[in-house]
């Protein structure tokens, strides 16, 4: 048979997304993290929201013909509707003027929704935040024994200049594979650490209003943050959170990005695919009395392998054929995506809209997306540690996965989650967030790479790249500009199956 070393071939990216035109007229811009759009003007319910630097276009792109539709109400200086649907309250929080210099500075760094990571993401190890630009005293009273600190930056940047080390040190530990506890920071404080200066001057930091302030002071270790930029000051690095909070570079370790993503299906690249999971996985070659023989070549971890669907069981073993040559892999290397046979009942009561619909495996750690009962597109996902639910003891508790029929309740471009059990440890901005039950949800996890593994508190991580991909799939779509939805107020919804 021929050599094969790598997957087949990648479909097209699935589905192509782009950032859509900019459409002439009127627009609300956002200085606050949750600017809420309400379904009618001085509601205390709430449609959607725009975050920091968001922008929307009011109704028909016409200012006054919008604040005519809404009017004054409670509070609110003025209301003004919004498209495609919905209300927003322009005063101390928003604004229609773009040359706002509080809305130039935070448009030039607002999320990229066009890209699967739209911010840049770092892990804490123990990291303060400032709120403005920090004097060396402010510095020395925050972060005990700094010039202890200061003086081992100094030694390693110099150190990495002159070509003697490398950073961060390592690439494991830059990805989140390798775990770095509190006592391997107090030996090395630069473990995993990009030491290197920004090479540009510190910005001006606009005044902004309460709601679009940062929120903590600290960071916790092992939590992480989402930022935007980086500048050099007094000698000292600093990164520009997203919230326009201002944390030391050298107390924080960037995430390396993974470059997984799932496979596009059509009429040429169909199920079953089988994903190769967690290493490296043997080849093997089909014997004339029946038997495998292992060969020295071997298929990538996390390539995809299109499956004839014939299978074999030889000594307890089980074994897939592949199309790639005929030689075939053992079924523990990999997690198979195959094609279901009929549709959930709740999308059969269904008479209008899309049917669309996600097959998710929490055992095989796979998903599939369909339309009615065409599947367009498979990959892995990382469900809960605690595998299945236990009867009688809570999901969250064993970090379990909920098993069922849900519809997509929320979407996010972003969102903050906080630890169930402990306040203190934060995921900053998780990108492509979709609730589906609870705390539950698909995203994006941007903090590791082990796809098909368990690895979550019960939520469904998926690559970067799928994240960004499935969310724009998914039904209803996020209207223009806005950074989150309730999708309770729109008719058509994907509906998510969680099974074994």
């Amino acid at each position: 048979p021929p050599s094969a070393t790598a997957a087949r071939p990648t479909p097209p990216p699935w589905p192509h997304i782009t950032a859509p035109p900019p459409r002439d007229g009127d627009y609300i811009y956002s200085k606050v993290r949750h600017l809420w759009i309400r379904p009618l003007p001085n509601s205390k319910a709430w449609i959607g929201y725009l975050s920091l630097g968001d922008a929307v276009r009011v109704k028909d792109g016409d200012a006054n013909k919008a604040f005519k539709q809404a009017g004054y109400g409670g509070a609110c200086t003025k209301w003004y509707a919004v498209e495609p649907v919905g209300y927003v309250c322009v005063g101390s929080a928003a604004t229609l003027d773009k040359h706002d210099p509080a809305v130039v500075a935070l448009q030039k760094h607002r999320a990229r929704r066009d890209q699967p990571w739209p911010y840049q993401y770092a892990e804490s190890l123990e990291t303060p935040v400032y709120h403005q630009l920090p004097s060396p005293q402010k510095q020395r009273s925050t972060e005990p024994m700094l010039k202890k600190h200061l003086d081992a930056l100094a030694s390693r940047r110099a150190a990495v200049e002159r070509g003697q080390l490398r950073t961060p040190l390592s690439d494991d530990e830059a990805a989140g594979r390798k775990s770095v506890t509190p006592m391997t920071v107090k030996n090395d404080p630069f473990v995993g650490v990009d030491v290197t200066a920004a090479g540009k001057g510190a910005p001006t930091l606009i005044d902004l209003p309460v709601g679009g302030k940062p929120v903590r002071s600290r960071v916790a270790f092992g939590s992480t943050l989402a930022y935007v930029d980086s500048f050099d000051l007094a000698g000292r690095t600093f990164l520009l959170t997203w919230d326009r909070g201002v944390v030391p570079k050298d107390k924080v370790r960037p995430f390396a990005k993974s470059t997984f993503s799932g496979v596009a299906l059509n009429h040429t690249v169909k199920l079953p695919i089988a994903f190769v999971r967690a290493h490296d996985g043997a080849q093997y070659q089909r014997r004339a009395d029946g038997g495998f023989d292992k060969r020295d070549t071997k298929w990538p971890r996390l390539s995809w392998l299109a499956l004839t669907g014939k299978s074999e069981v030889v000594d307890n073993v089980r074994y897939y054929q592949t199309k790639n040559g005929g030689l075939w892999c053992a079924a523990k290397d990999v997690s198979v995506a195959r094609r279901a046979t009929e549709l959930p009942s709740r999308i059969r009561k269904i008479k209008e809209g899309r049917h669309s619909w996600l097959d998710i495996s929490i055992l095989g750690g796979t998903l599939v997306a369909y339309e009615g009962l065409t599947p367009v597109y498979a990959t892995l996902i990382s469900p809960g540690r605690g595998g299945l639910p236990r009867p009688g003891v809570p999901t969250l508790a064993t970090a379990s996965t909920p098993v069922g029929s849900f519809f997509v309740l929320a979407k996010f471009v972003t969102a903050t989650m906080v630890s169930s059990s402990n306040s203190s440890l934060v995921h900053a901005e998780v990108q492509f967030t979709q609730n589906i039950i609870g705390p539950y949800a698909l995203h994006g996890a941007y903090w590791h790479d082990g796809w098909g593994e368990p690895k979550s508190g019960g939520c469904v991580n998926l690559s970067p790249t799928d994240a960004q991909r499935v969310f724009a799939w998914t039904a209803p779509t996020l209207p223009p500009g806005w950074h989150g939805m309730r999708t309770i107020d729109f008719a058509d919804k994907t509906l998510v199956e969680l099974h074994r």
